[in-house]
């Protein structure tokens, strides 16, 4: 029995032994206050029900999307103050509302309390101004439920996960030189390259053809060597190859300039768009760490349905945290893309340290772009075009995030 209750019961008693109304009253509504205490302390939290409801999980740069808190309170006692703290990525930016600090890295709180009556149901509207890209993630959720004074609190964590998933912003892409397509690629109607998924029949055997191309049952059944056939590839296939290393010097020091960052995101994104647009099969490749754990990230060209979606999503989750040195990754391309497709590689930084490995992509069959962006383009574009690969500067003037359009020239 607390100290409360005994006070409560002192002042009952003594005020029924001197006829005192005023004692009596007093002493009733202390026994009252510490009863309704333990209630609330004890039951406050049951029946109470918390929801969290997205407008969308997906949103591009510069949206708003609509955030609704609902409480419950579905039980006839009443609850004088619940309070909720939301735990929330803390650069997530709720129009009207400042983050409140938290014990956990990287997570801010977003705070709700209220006051509700019997079976009483409260909804509110917020909205996410999504002018950063990322993943933002959701959860878990904090309830505390106290009386007026903060007393008889009790707490309760229920994990509530959700994420909000914000792309880069895309503008359009403009070339200097209109007969060009960006990066200087135009279609083609023939190919020098087959698809070896694409069996087409047999051919007499030339000089110069592959034992593993020679069919060889064929040649037993014919008397004369023959060799396979395949259809041409005239798709044309693009790989954007993203160097995400913005600050000179080893990966593993984890620099990195963030403006630059987000203006190679809304670069590539812009581009992946207009290739598309374009009739190109698209792909993705970068080597920074990505938002879920993975260390790099490998997209093959494609032109089906959603493709920009997944471009943009896997743009939406980078890190600026260089786990791949960019002359390391550029060796994962003949493994994934068969000879006959372009490289696009888009780079702010000196490109000295991976000038080898674009020579040996291009000596292997590739057409190899290079886009530079960045304060020092016009020095990194004749430095690579000194050393023999096609290339453009590239800029987003004034910056990524006023910018009209993705201008191509040089």
């Amino acid at each position: 029995m607390s100290g409360w209750t005994l006070l409560g019961l002192a002042m009952l008693l003594v005020g029924a032994a001197l006829s005192a109304p005023g004692l009596l009253l007093i002493g009733g509504l202390t026994l009252l206050s510490r009863w309704l205490t333990t209630l609330w302390s004890r039951f406050g939290l049951s029946s109470i029900s918390f929801d969290r409801r997205l407008g969308s999980h997906r949103a591009v740069w510069g949206d708003e999307v609509a955030l609704d808190v609902e409480v419950w309170n579905q039980k006839l006692l009443p609850v004088p103050l619940l309070v909720v703290d939301d735990y929330v990525a803390d650069t997530l930016r709720v129009v009207g509302r400042r983050l409140g600090p938290s014990d956990r890295p990287g997570r801010g709180v977003l705070a709700n309390a209220w006051s509700l009556l019997w079976y009483e149901r409260v909804v509110r509207h917020l909205r996410i101004d999504a002018r950063r890209r990322g993943v933002f993630a959701f959860g878990p959720i904090r309830l505390t439920v106290s009386d007026l004074f903060e007393r008889g609190t009790n707490s309760e964590e229920r994990e509530l996960p959700d994420e909000l998933l914000v792309r880069p912003r895309t503008v359009p892409v403009r070339a200097t030189e209109p007969a060009r397509a960006p990066l200087g690629t135009n279609r083609t109607r023939v190919s020098l390259f087959t698809d070896p998924a694409q069996y087409a029949g047999v051919r007499a055997y030339q000089r110069g053809d592959a034992a593993r191309q020679v069919h060889w049952r064929a040649t037993a059944r014919v008397g004369q060597p023959v060799s396979r056939r395949y259809e041409p590839v005239n798709e044309r296939h693009v790989l954007l190859a993203l160097d995400l290393q913005t600050v000179p010097g080893p990966h593993w020091l984890m620099l990195f300039d963030d403006e630059q960052v987000e203006g190679l995101c809304v670069a590539a994104a812009s581009l992946a768009r207009r290739f598309l647009r374009d009739g190109a099969a698209c792909g993705l490749l970068l080597g920074t760490q990505l938002a879920g754990g993975r260390r790099w990230a490998y997209l093959p060209p494609s032109t089906a349905t959603g493709q920009l979606g997944r471009i943009e999503d896997l743009l939406a989750r980078v890190q600026p945290i260089v786990s791949l040195p960019f002359e390391q990754l550029l060796g994962v391309v003949p493994r994934r893309v068969p000879p006959g497709g372009t490289v696009a590689v888009l780079s702010a930084r000196d490109p000295s340290s991976f000038l080898d490995p674009l020579r040996r992509l291009s000596r292997s069959g590739y057409a190899v772009r290079f886009l530079a962006l960045g304060d020092e383009r016009e020095a990194h574009g004749r430095l690579v075009a000194g050393a023999g690969i096609d290339g453009a500067v590239a800029a987003l003037s004034p910056t990524w995030r006023e910018a009209d359009a993705l201008v191509i020239g040089g």
